[in-house]
């Protein structure tokens, strides 16, 4: 059966050009390469916390916060990058600095804009969102830092004929005073019905300790400050494999899955009926913004500071700090 949709897209030397070298609305770009003999903390604490600015206009209806990414990529198979973006130079001091309080023997150097694709390259992607409603949130204690999983799937052997960039912007939850009403409304209804006695056949029944541990971390979630978070990932040069390497780097993923609350993140494959489509995908990650292809969820500080983490192994394609 012929399908009507595509999963890849070929570029052509205009695109390809604007796609390595356009403009981006995030121009300030800073790279952590993380200690190769030091431990990385789990989470990014004070990064999260240190970057949260709300702005708003229009009687605060609008949100007009600042949009960060972190970015991770392999451009080769054989260099592993991670780095941070922001629209203005006092965010990136911010970066720099809350980053060296995390990791202090974090080596900071500039970072890189644009796309790494060149003309006939092929270029695909997916999005990762909650799998669950997003009052539930993800896992956010571990032992070792979580992303660890997702720089083992790009390592040097992987998939050495792909170039990925895997890219998660945030910005704070403010604004729009009439959707976060019905947003916290919903999450206290599901907490009540969570916390309430079930009828059943014969009798009731008590809520079980596990529905009462989803309402207390959907009742900290709800009253605690949020972010958007889109999660996209670009895949260059896979063509056809362009869906199979969004399923690869989306298990790396599966690490951020609550056993408590059910929630993970679920992926699924760029596939619209018209090849032009991916092309504006991919300028939507060049451009990191939210506008189009986003599918955004909320997030605590603390989901987000465990998406923020550095790696914390051994691997050969990873940059690190000079000693």
């Amino acid at each position: 059966m012929i399908s009507l949709r595509h999963n890849h897209a070929e570029l052509d030397e205009d695109t390809a050009e604007n796609l390595a070298t356009g403009v981006t609305k995030l121009p300030y770009t800073v790279e952590a390469r993380p200690p190769r003999d030091e431990d990385t903390p789990s989470k990014l604490q004070n990064l999260a916390n240190g970057v949260l600015e709300y702005q708003t206009k229009y009687l605060g209806l609008k949100n007009t916060s600042p949009t960060i990414a972190y970015e991770i990529r392999r451009s080769t198979p054989g260099k592993l990058r991670f780095q941070y973006a922001a629209p203005t130079k006092r965010l990136e001091r911010k970066i720099r600095t809350h980053l060296t309080n995390d990791t202090p023997q974090v080596e900071l150097k500039e970072g890189v804009n644009g796309l790494p694709v060149t003309e006939e390259d092929t270029v695909g992607g997916g999005l990762l969102t909650a799998g669950r409603t997003d009052w539930y949130p993800l896992k956010t204690q571990f032992d070792n830092p979580p992303v660890d999983s997702v720089a083992a799937a790009l390592h040097h052997h992987a998939m050495q004929n792909t170039r990925f960039l895997i890219q998660i912007l945030f910005r704070p939850v403010i604004g729009r005073p009439l959707r976060r009403y019905y947003w916290r409304k919903r999450a206290y209804q599901r907490i009540g019905h969570l916390r309430r006695e079930k009828e059943k056949l014969w009798g009731s029944r008590p809520p079980t300790p596990r529905e009462r541990k989803q309402a207390d971390a959907i009742e900290n979630k709800a009253g605690s400050p949020r972010f958007h978070v889109s999660i996209r990932l670009l895949i260059i040069n896979a063509a056809e494999y362009t869906p199979s390497r969004v399923k690869e780097i989306s298990g790396a993923f599966n690490t951020y899955e609550n056993p408590e609350t059910g929630q993970y993140l679920n992926a699924t494959t760029v596939t619209p009926f018209r090849r032009s489509q991916i092309t504006s995908f991919a300028q939507a990650v060049q451009r990191r913004e939210f506008q189009g292809w986003s599918q955004k969820f909320q997030a605590t500080k603390n989901e987000l500071s465990a998406l923020l983490s550095l790696p914390n192994r051994t691997q050969d394609n990873i940059q690190y700090a000079q000693p």
